[in-house]
């Protein structure tokens, strides 16, 4: 459980101007266990649909009291986890970002051959989401 918080961990320090999270359960479990590793001046974007009232509230927190841009939207039509550092690098995860492995194994998996493909369909329901 923990290296898979800590890769997802390492993979948010080392964005240096934008994430994209995709993952329909984001929560305040998961502001709390990332954001606070997003490098100053990074911005964040978080696509979930599930548990939006939990994630709103801590993103007005976090974003209040620290120094980093973060929107969340929500739509629909997408179940899949993934990870986009830079608009260079995909990663997906087999499980919610919030979970990780706590209850079952999972794996965080670069995309490379489909990458082009993946974030063009991930940034078109990005733009299309509902401003939370």
């Amino acid at each position: 459980m923990f290296d898979y918080f800590d890769e997802v961990r390492k993979l948010v320090e080392s964005a240096k101007a934008d994430l994209l999270f995709v993952d329909p359960f984001l929560d305040a479990e998961f502001v709390s266990r990332y954001l606070p590793h997003v490098p100053d001046g990074t911005a964040v974007r978080l696509l979930a649909r599930e548990r939006m009232a939990s994630l709103k509230s801590a993103v007005a927190a976090f974003s209040a009291q620290n120094n980093i841009v973060v929107e969340a939207r929500s739509a629909a039509g997408f179940h899949d986890r993934y990870i986009f550092v830079d608009g260079l690098a995909c990663y997906q995860s087999g499980a919610s970002f919030k979970d990780g492995a706590k209850k079952t194994p999972t794996t965080l998996t670069q995309i490379t051959d489909a990458f082009a493909v993946v974030q063009s369909t991930y940034e078109n329901l990005w733009a299309q989401g509902t401003p939370a």
